[in-house]
């Protein structure tokens, strides 16, 4: 399969990253203003954005390792999960079964 038509590798959402990008964004506008003479941002105010930017995104992660590891933990014996899995999720199991079978199936042939 040639990397044009690759589908999309899926992967975690990072709200840490984003508040990150977000807070960096705000810097630059920041420095931006004061570069093209649009306003004047204070010293004091300039010298903390990035401290503030690194401590927001901190405590989001922090967050948001607290809820996943929360929501992660193991149902009760004879209870389901409560998010089913989804159309990729499905698959990825089944191919994981298929794969446990082919190994059974294989090492009881020898």
């Amino acid at each position: 399969m040639s990397a044009k038509n690759a589908p999309l590798r899926r992967h975690r959402f990072e709200p840490a990253r984003l508040v990150l990008g977000l807070a960096l964004i705000g810097i630059a506008v920041a420095h931006l203003v004061r570069a093209t003479g649009g306003g004047e941002v204070p010293l004091p105010v300039r010298l903390a954005l990035l401290p503030a930017a690194l401590l927001a995104a901190a405590t989001v992660a922090v967050a948001t390792f607290v809820v996943r590891r929360a929501r992660g933990k193991k149902p009760a014996s004879g209870e389901q999960s409560a998010a089913p899995l989804g159309p990729a999720g499905r698959e990825h199991a089944a191919q994981g079964e298929r794969a446990a079978a082919g190994q059974r199936q294989g090492g009881e042939a020898q």
